[in-house]
């Protein structure tokens, strides 16, 4: 039996929800999870009241680093089209990931397109993505060297998810949203034959379900209270953080080998910061840092920045 500690679709699907800022909800979306920004919704700011820019063109870069691990990187664009409280998205994220398994380095590329919608009605915030794409297996890494797959040369990957909070206003400018998050995730993993054998390399499903319960601490600042700086911190389940494969059974003839794969649960807190900075009326700047503790597979810092661009 084979131990495999990856970074598998539970974590690309954290990286997607990033990639749709701003922030956790996922969206800092998360790379590929959507949030509404923790402004009331029946606010009389003069300065909010005005009409908006209906689109918002978005670039959102980031990294995960695992302890004692690869690291995972993302970038996408998006296209947001508001609608009255509620918003439309569209978005296309590339991210690049490595699983480990004893010696031997699996990076996988993945293109993943995501329509989201949502919004924030009298200051219940919700969201709604649905992504489908592709991972493309990479070249193999051992201490022999480095080969191309011998089977699948990649697989397809899904993903849908959805959020609901409520912001509650604090006074002074602080706000306060708890916020519920479930997705499932569906992607396959290669695994390599062993050296010197006539075995070919064989893919297995991957399945994950995800659950997260966060609560976020907002401050407005600046002229108009039109920045915000935040702090947040979750409670989440994976029902895939670590998997293990076993032979089913071997054709001699062929080197055809079916396998099973047996996937470990595993939950974790994770920390986080957030700004959502007004460059221009119609220019934003977000950032995003996160730190997961009590990982069984490693723990995990994450980072991300999105340019918007309203018109």
């Amino acid at each position: 039996m084979m131990a495999l500690f990856r970074a598998g679709p539970w974590l690309l699907a954290a990286a997607a929800a990033a990639t749709t800022l701003p922030a956790q909800a996922q969206e800092a979306d998360s790379a590929l999870a959507p949030t509404t920004a923790a402004a009331p919704n029946d606010t009389t700011d003069a300065t909010l009241i005005e009409p908006l820019p209906l689109w918002t063109v978005a670039a959102s870069t980031g990294i995960s680093n695992r302890d004692d691990g690869p690291d995972g990187t993302w970038e996408a664009l998006s296209l947001t089209r508001q609608l009255g409280r509620g918003y439309v998205r569209g978005a296309l994220m590339r991210y690049h990931g490595t699983l480990l398994q004893a010696d031997t380095a699996l990076p996988s590329d993945y293109l993943v397109g995501t329509v989201a919608a949502g919004g924030n009605f009298s200051g219940w915030v919700t969201d709604g993505w649905l992504s489908l794409g592709r991972q493309d297996y990479g070249k193999i890494s051992t201490p022999e060297g480095s080969r191309s797959s011998t089977g699948a040369t990649g697989s397809t990957y899904f993903a849908i998810g959805g959020d609901f909070g409520k912001v509650l206003p604090l006074g002074h400018d602080w706000y306060l949203t708890p916020t519920a998050t479930a997705s499932y995730a569906h992607g396959k993993l290669l695994r390599p034959a062993p050296t010197e054998t006539t075995f070919k390399d064989v893919e297995t499903d991957e399945p994950t379900w995800s659950l997260s319960a966060a609560v976020r601490l907002d401050h407005a600042f600046g002229p108009g209270k039109r920045h915000y700086a935040g702090i947040s911190v979750s409670r989440n389940w994976t029902s895939n953080a670590v998997s293990a494969v076993y032979p089913v059974s071997v054709d001699d003839e062929t080197g055809t080998v079916d396998l099973a794969s047996r996937h470990y649960a595993d939950n974790w807190f994770e920390a986080g910061v957030t700004a959502n900075m007004e460059l221009t009326p119609t220019l934003h700047l977000d950032v995003f840092a996160t730190r997961g503790t009590g990982m069984s597979s490693g723990n995990t810092t994450s980072a991300g920045i999105s340019l918007r661009k309203s018109f």
